[in-house]
Parts: C-alpha cells; structure tokens; sequence
C-alpha cells in the first residue's frame, strides 16, 4: 500500500512548483498525494451578517480553486500517482497538525516564498510549523525544479542533545534513496574540537549507510555550508530547526542575502525530538 506525502497550497507560482515537485517525487519513490489548502479566517472578521458572505464567498471562491488544481495534477500525474484533495479551515500551524493526526502523512511539501532574489521570507506561522509539527518538512525554492536526489547533506550540529531521536527520524527518510550521504559540520574557528559523542551518536545510527563525514571551517555557517553544497553537488540538504536557533533565525527576511546562497536547493526540516512542542 502506498503512503502518502501532504501538499500544501495556497495558489501561488511557489505552491504550483512545490506540488509539481512533490508529484515527480511521488511518482519516483511510489507515494500518494494529498493536496491540502487551508483557509485562515481574517483576524479583522467582525462575525457580522456582510462579512458573513464574504467569508462564505473567499471559502466557495478557494474550494473552485482547489478542484482546479487537483484536476490538473490528475491530468498531469493520473498514471503515476493517486492524489486527493482536502480544504481546512482554522489557525495554520493548528490545522497542520490536525493533519498530522488524521492522515499522518510521511512528509509536508511546502513552496518557499518570495520571488528569486528573496528566497525563504516566511511569515511566523510558517516558521512555527517547522519546530513544531511532528513531521519532515520539505521547502522546495520556487525556482527548483525536480531532479533525482542523489547526494544528501545533513547539516548537524553534534552538542543537539536529541540527536539520536532526529537521526533516527532521517534514517527513515534516507531508507527511499540509495546514493551519497554526507554529515557536514561547520566550525566558526580552526582546532576548535569536535564533539566525539554526537559523531559517536551518528556513527551508530547510521552504520548500515556508510555516511561520509565532512568538517567545514568558516565564521558564517550559512556561506561555509553553501560552499561544500556546490562543491559537493548536494540534491537535499536537511536540517533540525529549533526555536530561535541559527536555522530558525535564517528563515527570514534580514538574512536573506545568505540564504539566497542555497535558493536552488531543497531543504527538509527535521523536527528535533520528534515530538510536537
């Protein structure tokens, strides 16, 4: 029986590549799609008889939408994948992992947002649901097109006391790929040691994977890892965010300029315990 992966929509170009994407993936490691939009009640609604109607008419104006694509991913994809399409109403990050307990999906797809140059501008809610819902997340930059994944990259920080439990978590989504894998760690200073217990954690982990082990010397974390990731030839880069950490704090509009760096690059957010928050 296939699983399935969830896709995230709210109609813009970023959300048409990222289901687009999520649908040759599906298509290429045996997965279902289920296509989600979620409509948030406006913060202003006043609850009265107009704004009442304009409500019903933005939620029966989205439910067409939704039909819409879900009808031109069908036409695209039939063949290859099943697909569904379900509309939520309520908060973001809440609706989410509603959905997380309902369909329990193997992973979220979502489209980055902004346009080239600006990569990876997320509203709070966004950033909320990558240290909170208890499922990998995967941001696809919407200028990324699918391309096999042949060479994943886990950016690791080895003092994370729940390593092990993360790890374990991205075994389970190593398991769909066969090829490279590359544990990389940037230290701001040379000779700064390197934490032997958290190598020690991975190397247990993953010790039918044969997982190639990379230290990166550079101040900016960002620029150091952006740098092996060309070199490399890195397909997925993934991560573990964690509230107001370095990862966290990127997603957003003052580090822009660094994070466009990797704005061709798909990135997985690992949730750090594996439970919710």
């Amino acid at each position: 029986m296939k699983k399935t992966i969830a896709v995230t929509t709210d109609f813009s170009q970023p959300a048409t590549n990222a289901l687009d994407y999520a649908c040759e993936f599906a298509k290429a490691h045996h997965f279902n799609i289920l296509l989600v939009h979620i409509y948030t009640i406006p913060a202003n609604y006043a609850g009265d008889g107009m704004s009442l109607v304009t409500i019903n008419d933005a939620l029966e104006a989205d439910k067409n939408r939704l039909k819409e694509e879900l009808e031109r991913v069908k036409q695209k994809y039939n063949a290859d994948v099943e697909f569904e399409a379900r509309m939520l109403v309520g908060d973001f990050v809440e609706a989410l992992n509603e959905l997380k307990k309902l369909s329990d999906p193997e992973m979220l797809i979502m489209g980055a947002e902004g346009e080239y140059s600006e990569l990876w501008i997320w509203g709070s809610d966004w950033l909320d649901a990558l240290i909170t819902i208890d499922c990998p997340i995967l941001v696809v930059p919407h200028n990324s097109g699918f391309r096999p994944i042949k060479k994943i990259a886990f950016a690791c920080d080895y003092k994370n006391k729940s390593l092990r439990e993360s790890a374990t978590e991205i075994k389970g989504i190593l398991s769909l790929f066969n090829d490279d894998f590359y544990i990389v760690n940037v230290n701001p200073k040379p000779g700064m040691p390197v934490d032997e217990t958290g190598m020690a954690v991975l190397k247990e982990v993953f010790n039918d994977r044969e997982p190639l082990f990379r230290t990166v010397i550079n101040k900016r974390v960002i620029v150091g890892l952006a740098q092996f990731v060309k070199e490399t030839n890195i397909d997925l880069l993934i991560v573990i965010p964690h509230k107001h950490d370095l990862w966290y704090n990127l997603f957003n509009k003052s580090h822009t300029k660094q994070l466009a760096m990797l704005n061709h690059l798909p990135v997985m957010a690992i949730h750090e315990d594996g439970k919710a928050v």
